[in-house]
């Protein structure tokens, strides 16, 4: 059996900025792969995120999905993650994968529908992208070294993106609007994006995934797990948001985007978990997906 320490050794995680003509469209690109013991399942999570376009580079690797505590998903070996208001809870036997974060504004940009459709689902990615993400699989499968990999997911999300939508500027406002912390309701979101409270429902949905209001409490409750997990559990009171009445507040929305409390959260969190929010901050610049700046 091993120790964690094997395990950990035996998993490999690497985050990539796309060039800079994607910017604003991609959040970043990733690779996982894992090697739990023979007969074992790795087991970890992804926090509540965009879009994000992931290929097993071994089509055999059996690989199941759980958001919040709906049914266990099977991933399909081209497959597209929508946005997601719930820990999503990952196991898989040996594998790697590698993985595109789309931005709202890069949602904008394909015109690919209605983001809440695909809100806490995964798909094959074909019924987005057709059979261009198949060649993109094909082409990632073939790939020499990290350099190649980064250089294929930046030609072909080139080849993707079509002209900028008319809807990119408002869609950065109301993104940028989400994640300040001293906006704390859907009319102050608006406002300060200057649109109609209409307009702002609207594009929530077709294009963030979720409603204002839900975004808005998203991002306020990634803002304080991420401060408690940098400041521990002694600073709690400290950590979260100003938006939270108390700490009693934050639990019971701890229950809702993660299913527990924060620390019974962490405590199933794997070792892969904790790395990639180090790596994920320094290299993309936000331990969170859904807390990236986009300008």
């Amino acid at each position: 059996m091993q120790n964690e320490e094997e395990r950990f050794s035996a998993m490999r995680m690497v985050y990539w900025k796309p060039q800079p003509e994607l910017e604003g469209l991609v959040s970043g690109y990733h690779l996982y792969a894992v090697a739990p013991p023979e007969g074992e399942l790795h087991r970890d999570v992804f926090q509540p995120a965009w879009f994000n376009l992931r290929i097993l580079i071994d089509p055999a690797t059996r690989w199941t999905v759980k958001f919040g505590t709906s049914a266990p998903l099977r991933v399909p070996d081209v497959a597209l993650f929508g946005p997601s208001s719930a820990a999503c809870w990952s196991e898989s036997n040996e594998g790697t994968v590698i993985g595109v974060g789309i931005t709202p504004r890069g949602w904008a940009r394909l015109g690919a529908g209605e983001a809440g459709k695909l809100a806490n689902r995964v798909v094959p990615a074909q019924s987005v992208f057709g059979e261009a993400s198949q060649q993109l699989a094909n082409k990632l499968r073939g790939a020499r070294d990290d350099r190649q990999i980064v250089g294929i997911l930046d030609q072909w999300l080139l080849a993707q993106f079509p002209p900028p939508h008319r809807d990119e500027d408002v869609v950065t406002r109301i993104g940028a609007a989400l994640l300040d912390p001293a906006i704390k309701t859907s009319t102050a979101t608006a406002a300060r994006a200057g649109v109609t409270q209409r307009t702002l429902e609207r594009l929530s949905l077709k294009t963030f995934g979720f409603t204002p209001k839900l975004l808005l409490r998203r991002a306020r409750f990634l803002r304080s797990l991420h401060a408690l997990i940098r400041g521990g559990p002694g600073r709690k009171a400290v950590a979260i948001d100003a938006g939270y009445t108390d700490y009693s507040h934050f639990i019971r929305e701890a229950h809702e985007f993660l299913g527990m409390k924060p620390t019974q959260f962490l405590e199933a969190c794997g070792p892969m978990f904790t790395r990639s929010l180090e790596l994920r901050d320094a290299v993309l610049g936000a331990p969170a997906q859904a807390l990236t700046q986009v300008d």
